[in-house]
C-alpha cells in the first residue's frame, strides 16, 4: 500500500476543480469541424437528460442520433449528479469522455463554447425555442428546470428562451420536433425519458457507431489501469496463493433496486465456471455487499475475490464517490470477462462499449428463474432503460 501512486488521482481532481481545461485545449479543432460541416448557420440542439449519469448517457445517445440524422450541432451538456445525490455538483462531459473520439461521428459544441458564442453584454444567453412535451409530470419537468438553472449558476449567466413550443405525445413526435425546428436557430428539448426509445436501441446502426467512439478519457483509462494493478493485493477467498492470471468483473445490482438476490447471482457464476469459463480472480462490482454477502461469495466461488468496498477503501482519500464510480466502469470495460446485471443502464453502458469496441467476452446474468447467464452478441444485445 505504501507504494501506491496517488499522484495521477490528485492531478485529476485539480483538473476537475479547474473547469474545462481539457476542453479548452481541443476547442480550436472542434470549431474548425463545425465550420466545415455547416456551410449555413448551424441549428443547435441541447437535450434535457434524466435521472442518474448512465440514464443521462442513454438520453444523450438518443439526442446524438437525432442530431446526426437531421444535421443539428449538438450542445454537449454537463453530467448531472444522480437525482438522489444532493451534494455532488455538475461535471464536465469532457472530463470523463474523449471528445476527440466523439468528434469523429458527431458535430457538437460544448456548453461552455455555446455560452461564449451567444451571450450578450448583459451576460445573457438566448435560446430560440424551449420545446417540451405537453403533460409532462412534475418529475420530468424538474429535470428541465434543473438543467438550465444549474448551467446558469455554474457559468454565472442568465438563460433566456424566446418562445415555448409545446409538443404532443403522439407517435410521430420526432417528425413534429423536426417540423418545429425549421423555425428555430437553437433548441432546448425536453421529452419524456421513455419517448423515442427506438432511436437508442442496440440494433440501431447509429447507436452502434456512437458506441464505437464513446471512450473514457486517456487519463481515466490510465487511472483505472493503476487500480487494476492493485486488485491482486486485495484478494480474499479460495485461491490458495495461486497466481492471478485472468480476471473477471461481475456487476451485482443491489441497494436502491435489487435485481435479484446474491445467491441467484452466485448460482449463475458457478454455472459459468462449471461450463468451462475460466478466470482466476473475480471482482464483484457492488458497493452494497455486507459481511454476510461477502462470506457467501468467498465460501461459494473457488477463485480469488475482490469487491468495490475493498477497492474504494484503498483510494477514498484521493477519489470522491462519483469519480470512483466512473473508474470502476472503466475497470469493467478493460476486464477480459464482464458479467453484466440485467435491466440497468450502469451495466448496459459497459456492455455497449465492450461489444462495439470488440473488448473481451461479455455475459449477462438472467433475472428469470432457473435461467443462466448468456453470451452477449450483436444479435442479442439490449441497451436497457
Amino acid at each position: 500500500w505504501a507504494n501506491v501512486t496517488l499522484f495521477p488521482f490528485i492531478i485529476h481532481r485539480i483538473m476537475l476543480s479547474n473547469g474545462n481545461t481539457s476542453i479548452d485545449i481541443l476547442k480550436t479543432r472542434y470549431n474548425l469541424a463545425f465550420t466545415s460541416s455547416h456551410v449555413n448557420s448551424p441549428k443547435y440542439l441541447w437535450c434535457v437528460n434524466h435521472y442518474g449519469p448512465n440514464n443521462q448517457l442513454k438520453d444523450f445517445t438518443k439526442c446524438c442520433v437525432i442530431a446526426i440524422m437531421h444535421n443539428f450541432t449538438l450542445i454537449i451538456p454537463p453530467i448531472f449528479p444522480h437525482y438522489q445525490d444532493k451534494t455532488q455538483g455538475i461535471q464536465n462531459f469532457g472530463d470523463f469522455y474523449d471528445l476527440e473520439q466523439l468528434a469523429q461521428v458527431l458535430n457538437f459544441i460544448t456548453i461552455k463554447q455555446f455560452i461564449q458564442k451567444t451571450k450578450d453584454n448583459q451576460n445573457t444567453t438566448t435560446i430560440d425555442c424551449n420545446m417540451q412535451q405537453r403533460d409532462l409530470d412534475v418529475h420530468m419537468t424538474y429535470y428541465s428546470e434543473n438543467s438550465w438553472k444549474s448551467v446558469e449558476n455554474d457559468h454565472n449567466i442568465k438563460i433566456h428562451f424566446n418562445r415555448l413550443v409545446n409538443l404532443s405525445s403522439q407517435p410521430n413526435l420526432k417528425e413534429e420536433i423536426i417540423r418545429e425546428a425549421e423555425n428555430c436557430t437553437s433548441i432546448f428539448l425536453n421529452i419524456h425519458y421513455l419517448a423515442l426509445t427506438h432511436l437508442s436501441k442496440a440494433e440501431n446502426t447509429l447507436v452502434q457507431k456512437l458506441f464505437r467512439h464513446i471512450h473514457r478519457t486517456s487519463l481515466i483509462q490510465r487511472m483505472a489501469s493503476q487500480l487494476i494493478n492493485q486488485l491482486p493485493q486485495l484478494a480474499i477467498g479460495n485461491f490458495s496463493g495461486n497466481k492471478l492470471t485472468k480476471w473477471a468483473v461481475a456487476h451485482m445490482r443491489l441497494g436502491d433496486r435489487v435485481v435479484m438476490s446474491v445467491p441467484r447471482y452466485l448460482k449463475q457464476i458457478l454455472h459459468l465456471i462449471a461450463n468451462g469459463v475460466h478466470f482466476t480472480h473475480l471482482h464483484i462490482m457492488c458497493p452494497y455487499l455486507n459481511s454476510t454477502d461477502i462470506d457467501q461469495v468467498t465460501n461459494s466461488v473457488p477463485v480469488a475475490i475482490t469487491t468495490t468496498t475493498q477497492l474504494f477503501d484503498r483510494v477514498r482519500l484521493a477519489l470522491d464517490d462519483y469519480l470512483f464510480d466512473v473508474l470502476e466502469q472503466e475497470i469493467s470495460f478493460q476486464a477480459p470477462i464482464f458479467i453484466a446485471s440485467p435491466g440497468t443502464t450502469y451495466s448496459a453502458t459497459i456492455v455497449m462499449q465492450r461489444l462495439h469496441q470488440k473488448k473481451g467476452t461479455t455475459y449477462i446474468f438472467s433475472d428469470q428463474p432457473e435461467n443462466h447467464t448468456f453470451l452477449v452478441t450483436e444479435q442479442n444485445a439490449i441497451y436497457y432503460c
